[in-house]
């Protein structure tokens, strides 16, 4: 008998269609995979997801953040108008957190641009450059690739800022690509490229800082100073090895440049065991500052002799003003060390009321509110405006008064508001729904609207208060504490 080897055994079927079955769901997961795969490399970024550092703000920070508010605020915060050394703080943490934004916002890459562009004008040009090696869409946009190249310039990474200039395709013949591009060439050996691409960086915007230093870089004169205006002028006077520490080129440093032009070393370092003369020093340098940001930096500098001088004991000349230097620089502890030591009835340079705003400023830093502080600043609010305006910043963070105290602060006449009613509303909506990225944008365009001293205390309350309730408490304290500053520096 003949056995027809095309047909299948019915003894053999089952065994077949388990080999079929297998083969089809291999495939199956395969196109699956393959899709997944196709899906990823087609998904837009994010430009908010990257992570510059741990800043203890949570990782849904945009969550419920109005699209408009976020494309009104960012840029604004890469340009000129300068913000006080709390919201400054403030603007750091929330640029700094990875967190995705709205979807219009987080994959438009303009505003990942401005998130660069901010961070980078906040002094944080490394963490920038970190999140922006991973960014998408540099040589189609002119302003993502200027962040790149200025956060690289900033690092000192020339080459990769040059290979951000030469992927550009769009907006070349802007004078901040003709000023970068003539480096480049420099850099490259390529001499009478870079000093045509420099006459033509002139023609089309002069720029008397730039032209002096690329000209001694391509003719050999005399350089002067070093200049710190952004990353191509540092870039230059870095390759003509130029102080970028000096006096003069801390003076023309931008905020971006700040961070590079300070000095690494404590003003302390040079005084040793000599507390009486670090003393002198320190209060020589705190009252040559002529503005509250300045206070600010000179107490930052004078940190670690005015924590020792706390902890020597003995009297000290002002112990007022090395107090509130040790609140500004974030030691508390110091501030409360010297505190402790005014139990006489004399405070050199310190009033009553002084007394009482030092209370404030050292409740507003440690985070505890002391309802006996508050009630002290509110009775003192009788005689001073300045008791007043640091009642009124301290209950912002909370404490509780009593009725006598309720009464006489309802009193006080705190001066008429100068920020926008309209953003306050939105802020303080934003502050309810614990929308913690909107509050934080909003809080900052206030603060932008008043200046590089920030907000006065009426308005600067208000962002407190909202600030807190919308969970931010670590920058509302900050904002706090600010405010007490500028009453006492301000006097």
């Amino acid at each position: 008998m003949r056995h027809n080897h095309s047909m299948i055994s019915p003894l053999r079927l089952p065994r077949v269609l388990m080999l079929s079955s297998a083969l089809l769901l291999s495939l199956s997961a395969a196109a699956r995979a393959q899709e997944e795969v196709k899906v990823k490399t087609l998904a837009a970024p994010d430009y908010f997801s990257g992570a510059v550092a741990d800043t203890g703000l949570p990782s849904d920070l945009w969550k419920g953040a109005a699209p408009g508010i976020m494309r009104d605020v960012l840029p604004k915060l890469a340009g000129p108008k300068p913000l006080s050394p709390a919201f400054a703080s403030l603007a750091r943490r929330a640029l700094s957190t990875g967190s995705n934004a709205p979807a219009s916002v987080g994959d438009d890459v303009e505003m990942g641009a401005a998130r660069g562009l901010a961070l980078i004008a906040l002094g944080e040009a490394k963490g920038a450059d970190a999140i922006l090696d991973r960014a998408t869409g540099g040589p189609g946009s002119s302003a993502l690739s200027m962040a790149q190249a200025e956060a690289a310039l900033i690092t000192g990474a020339d080459d990769k800022a040059c290979q951000a200039e030469q992927a550009l395709t769009v907006d070349r013949g802007a004078a901040y690509w003709l000023r970068l591009r003539a480096f480049c060439q420099l850099k490259a050996g390529q001499t009478d490229a870079a000093q045509l691409t420099f006459q033509l960086a002139q023609q089309q915007t002069k720029d008397a800082d730039y032209a002096r230093l690329m000209g001694a870089a391509l003719a050999g004169t005399p350089p002067g100073a070093a200049n710190l205006k952004n990353g191509v002028n540092y870039a230059l006077s870095r390759r003509l090895s130029l102080d970028v520490q000096s006096a003069a080129a801390l003076a023309s440093a931008s905020p971006a440049l700040k961070p590079v032009a300070a000095a690494p070393t404590a003003r302390a370092a040079d005084i040793g065991h000599d507390l009486t003369a670090a003393e002198a020093s320190d209060l020589a340098f705190l009252r040559q500052a002529k503005t509250l940001p300045a206070f600010v930096e000179a107490a930052r500098a004078s940190a670690p002799s005015i924590a020792a001088l706390a902890t020597a004991g003995g009297p000290l000349q002002d112990p007022v003003l090395l107090a509130r230097a040790a609140v500004a620089a974030g030691d508390v502890a110091s501030a409360q060390a010297i505190r402790g030591r005014l139990t006489q009835d004399v405070i050199p340079g310190a009033t009553a009321a002084d007394l009482a705003i030092l209370d404030a400023l050292i409740a507003a830093g440690s985070g505890k509110i002391d309802n006996q502080v508050l009630a002290n600043l509110v009775s003192r609010g009788a005689t001073g405006k300045p008791a007043q305006a640091a009642a009124v910043l301290l209950s912002s963070l909370g404490g509780t008064m009593d009725a006598d105290t309720r009464t006489q602060f309802a009193t006080f006449d705190l001066g008429k508001p100068a920020a926008s009613a309209a953003r306050l509303q939105v802020l303080e909506d934003a502050a309810g729904a614990k929308r913690k990225g909107e509050a934080a944008l909003l809080a900052l365009s206030l603060a932008l609207d008043a200046g590089a001293s920030g907000p006065a205390p009426v308005d600067r309350a208000r962002i407190a208060h909202a600030l807190n309730r919308a969970g931010l408490s670590v920058d509302a304290r900050a904002v706090v504490v600010e405010g007490l500053l500028g009453l006492a520096y301000a006097k």
